[in-house]
């Protein structure tokens, strides 16, 4: 059945991709986790604007005060008979796209292949941290199945090649190929199996930084750095400046290799930044017992970085920041409320 004519059917009687799957396996069922509420100054919560995405405020509640929310199953599909073509992989008469925001990148045909694990999802090709923390821990199953891993044709993420380094995983980028069987994970949930591939990888990495360099020590301000000044706070520089006046060191990922970032972080116990993606830095890096304070803006309040933190480190922590009358849709931070909220932490 070609391409065109199995696209024209997902449109006609649209269905997940899971439906074409000749078997499937459920590999960690769900679950809930209740884990401890996260530092903050009283009533900092109520100072919350709005919620990242739609349908958030219940889990994000949840989340932060420490009440048990739920966890997806990670669930195994096998899928036969695979071709892919560009962001469009088919099987039987179900098509999928894996839309991305970086396209091009030097990948050519990928020829027959008669086995092999799927190495992508819906997010993976459009934002670095579902890269870095979905195709990373979910690439864990696929080694231990002994299959090679495989991704739709895309340019790489700036630091996807040192992660790779660091944790030992490599993955062959294709723009077209044919498969006689594949496996895919739908792995969204951090359940306890996710959380043990992932310790697993992030001991991996850790491991594999070099320990005669200093490290940036205890005290880290990781910046965003890059395009990302426009979610920082208006007062960024004097909030970096107060940082680093109580021993604070600063440690801007964008302007750093992954090996770099990793020797800098590996000895971070308290760590301010914030809130964004970079925060998957410290995952990989930061100590066992890393308790991490986020700056977050009002209106774009996010707690899932707790999930993670709750998996390996001490605590999670957030500051709200307040509204900048001088400048629209931004922030700024009160300083001496963060102070109060390292002392808390301290």
């Amino acid at each position: 059945m070609s391409f065109p004519v199995r696209r024209l059917l997902g449109k006609l009687r649209p269905r997940p991709l899971t439906a074409a799957a000749v078997s499937s396996r459920i590999l960690c069922p769900p679950s809930e986790t209740a884990t401890p509420p996260a530092l903050h100054l009283p009533g900092d919560f109520d100072n919350i604007l709005a919620f990242i995405g739609a349908g958030k405020p219940e889990l994000e509640r949840r989340r932060t005060f420490g009440e048990a929310y739920p966890h997806l199953p990670t669930i195994e599909y096998e899928l036969r008979d695979v071709r892919i073509a560009g962001e469009y992989l088919a099987s039987r008469w179900q098509v999928a796209r894996f839309p991305t925001n970086r396209p091009g990148g030097d990948w050519g045909d990928g020829g027959h292949l008669k086995e092999a694990f799927l190495s992508t999802n819906i997010l993976s090709g459009k934002e670095f941290g579902h890269w870095v923390r979905d195709s990373l821990v979910s690439e864990m199953h696929g080694n231990s199945l002994g299959l090679r891993s495989i991704g739709l044709a895309r340019q790489l993420w700036e630091h996807e090649p040192g992660f790779r380094a660091l944790g030992g995983l490599d993955c062959d980028y294709m723009r077209t190929a044919r498969v006689d069987r594949l496996v895919y994970v739908d792995d969204r949930g951090l359940n306890s199996f996710w959380a043990e591939r992932f310790l697993q990888l992030r001991g991996r990495m850790r491991g594999n930084v070099d320990k005669s360099v200093p490290s940036a020590g205890a005290l880290v301000f990781l910046e965003r750095g890059g395009q990302a000044r426009t979610r920082d706070p208006t007062n960024q520089p004097q909030v970096r400046a107060a940082l680093e006046a109580i021993g604070f060191r600063t440690v801007t990922a964008i302007d750093m290799s992954v090996h770099e970032i990793g020797q800098a972080l590996r000895d971070a116990k308290l760590i301010v930044s914030v809130e964004g993606s970079h925060l998957n830095h410290l995952h990989f890096f930061a100590t066992d017992k890393a308790t991490v304070l986020t700056i977050q803006d009002p209106r774009r309040y996010y707690s899932f970085h707790k999930s993670l933190i709750d998996i390996y480190g001490e605590r999670f922590g957030f500051l709200i920041g307040r509204p900048d009358p001088g400048r629209e849709g931004r922030y700024y931070v009160e300083l001496d409320d963060l102070r109060r909220l390292i002392d808390l932490a301290a």
